[in-house]
């Protein structure tokens, strides 16, 4: 084993910029190689607490491999800046090489204090809607699918202390490859699904296949309802000024927003404002965020933050003016329309309206992807967390596929929320 660690300290120095005596020293302490009992797929694992040293191989991985943009370096190292630091969470990145020092997957993991419950977690927290490892297209042939569960098993044993696995939102294939977790037990059906829509070709032939007469009637009904207050037209930004004012108007509408549903404001959670303003000018994350606005004369009607990667757009966040005299006419959707249209003129095949079972959803999309949740007790104090932790999940996917409870839990969430504002508008 030495010698076979010793040959791989130069390609290691060369993809991850480590100095080679410290590789050695870390890869003897993490190596899973060939063990006696089978089946062990011959790969070496390095575990590391900063991202920043693995910028090069990292982002060499996300180009060449399989991997959904939530795992892009840019994405990843900006949510541990702004807001896995102040979450406390500590990064456990396991990253597998294969005997010339090539990276085969990264699994972008972190460890979350809890109050008695220390859990292994995906690093990107509830930013992601998709979360996965990234991999090699060689991964496959180094790891079958009947040896990836001895091979978790073995890097569990190396990860730092953890009471309990909690791995959400994970689709069962990354690109063009089937996700190695899908094979683990513990594996539960998500609250929800993601769903998506192919674009097939220009915008004029994928709308005229998709909507009906009654609806592309309405829609022409209501445009033309909106161009009464002015011209209306959608913008895509170029300047880092022009997309972070922008960004602050949707932030303002998406506020409105919230409050309105009685959901807890998402911008004023300790870094996620900056988290968002960072990746919509980062260098880095250029060709990844797309920020664009609907105008309405002079005003910003409605505004959107989006993700483009190998030819799906993601719909991430956007808003719209819920106070204006235009919000009758549906603002939002019609900022949506531009959308879909902006991405298949740029060559997007795929329109990804991402996680969540929303109704609207169901007028666009045909592609349903079903997303699952890995619950692992690590430790007694895991064991005693682990019924609890099921049982909300359950019950927390219940209440979204029932549409009779979730149509009262959000009608109530909606109330106590507005009773919630009252209070502060009093005070």
């Amino acid at each position: 084993m030495t010698s076979t660690v010793n040959h791989l300290t130069s390609k290691f120095q060369d993809f991850a910029g480590f100095p080679a005596s410290d590789l050695a020293e870390k890869a003897q302490d993490t190596a899973l190689f060939n063990r006696a009992k089978a089946p062990k797929p011959e790969v070496l694992v390095s575990i590391h607490d900063d991202i920043e040293p693995l910028k090069a191989v990292w982002q060499a991985l996300e180009q060449s491999g399989d991997c959904t943009p939530f795992q892009t370096f840019a994405w990843v190292s900006a949510w541990q800046r702004h807001i896995g630091t102040k979450q406390g969470v500590k990064p456990a990145i396991v990253v597998g090489w294969d005997s010339e020092g090539g990276a085969l997957f990264i699994m972008p993991l972190g460890l979350e204090p809890g109050l008695l419950c220390a859990k292994l977690v995906w690093l990107g927290g509830d930013l992601c809607d998709y979360q996965a490892p990234l991999l090699s297209r060689a991964f496959s042939r180094h790891v079958s699918p009947a040896q990836f569960p001895a091979l978790w098993a073995d890097i569990r044993e190396i990860l730092p202390t953890h009471h309990m696995v909690t791995l959400s939102r994970m689709p069962e294939r990354i690109g063009e490859q089937a996700n190695p977790f899908m094979v683990l037990n513990g594996l539960r059906r998500h609250a929800s699904s993601a769903h998506m829509t192919k674009l097939n070709g220009d915008w004029a032939s994928y709308y005229a296949g998709k909507r009906s007469s009654g609806s592309k009637k309405r829609d022409k009904q209501k445009r033309r309802k909106l161009e009464e207050f002015g011209n209306v037209s959608f913008v895509t930004l170029e300047t880092d000024e022009e997309k972070l004012r922008t960004l602050d108007v949707l932030m303002a509408q998406k506020s409105v927003s919230f409050a309105r549903m009685g959901v807890a404001n998402l911008f004023d959670r300790p870094g996620y404002r900056d988290f968002y303003r960072d990746l919509a000018v980062n260098p880095e994350a250029r060709g990844l965020i797309h920020v664009g606005h609907l105008t309405i004369g002079d005003m910003i009607a409605a505004a959107n933050w989006g993700v483009s990667f190998r030819g799906r757009y993601c719909y991430v966040l956007a808003s719209y003016d819920e106070g204006g005299e235009a919000s009758r006419f549906g603002p939002g959707m019609a900022q949506l329309m531009e959308l879909m249209a902006h991405a298949a003129g740029a060559g997007h095949t795929e329109f990804d309206f991402t996680i969540g079972d929303e109704a609207y959803k169901e007028q666009w999309c045909e592609v349903e992807i079903t997303l699952f949740d890995l619950v692992e007790p690590n430790t007694l104090i895991g064991w005693i967390e682990l019924g609890p932790r099921i049982a909300g999940l359950q019950a927390k996917r219940f209440i979204k596929q029932t549409p009779v409870l979730w149509h009262w839990f959000t009608r109530l969430r909606a109330a106590m929320g507005g009773l919630s504002v009252a209070r502060t508008f009093r005070a």
